[in-house]
């Protein structure tokens, strides 16, 4: 593991990316997990017709089969009414509007046989712009928490990576770059 100085501090480095290798690492990731841009697309109109109980169902369900959680996706939608899960997407749709992913993740992890990894899911997807994915891969690559401390400082970290990819990749998300950090860590 590399180590460098930083402001004065000792830093031991898990993962170093060049803002070249972005956009490759991006377009791996697109491959890799086919069908993010339509989840992206029926996140927006999601929210755009109002969150409403069938389509959010069908919405949560197709987020994390596509997130490979076929194994708990019965459970999860078995121990949550069609409303619960309704009205954990509209209180965190109304949290994403206003920049708070953090609390978003929260709140959708009251849902039960719901953590933290595919509650992020369903916040990047239902708002790419603001949330990110934070799930058992990147917490164990590079030791964030798995919380809402953790996941928060897991954002910050790639909204501050944005704004230095910005001059060279101004057409990037935070998501993208949260996608790029899973390739990397992946190694594909």
């Amino acid at each position: 593991m590399p180590i460098a100085a930083l402001n004065e501090q000792i830093v031991f480095v898990r993962l170093e990316l060049s803002p070249a290798e972005i956009p490759g690492l991006r377009e791996r990731h697109a491959k890799k997990y086919p069908g993010a841009a339509a989840l992206e697309q029926r996140g927006a109109a999601l929210i755009r017709a109002g969150v409403q109980v069938v389509e959010a169902r069908e919405f949560v369900e197709a987020v994390v089969r596509w997130g490979r959680g076929q194994r708990f996706v019965g459970r999860l939608l078995n121990q949550n009414t069609a409303e619960q899960i309704a009205s954990a997407l509209q209180e965190s749709s109304a949290l994403l509007k206003i920049g708070q992913a953090a609390a978003a993740v929260s709140r959708l992890q009251q849902l039960r046989y719901l953590g933290q990894s595919f509650a992020s899911k369903i916040a990047r997807f239902m708002n790419p712009a603001v949330a990110v994915i934070l799930d058992e891969v990147i917490r164990g690559a590079l030791g964030y928490r798995e919380n809402r401390d953790g996941y928060q400082e897991f954002l910050d970290d790639c909204r501050a990576s944005l704004a230095l990819l910005a001059p060279h990749h101004s057409q990037l998300r935070v998501c993208d770059v949260e996608a790029a950090v899973f390739a990397k860590i992946q190694d594909y």
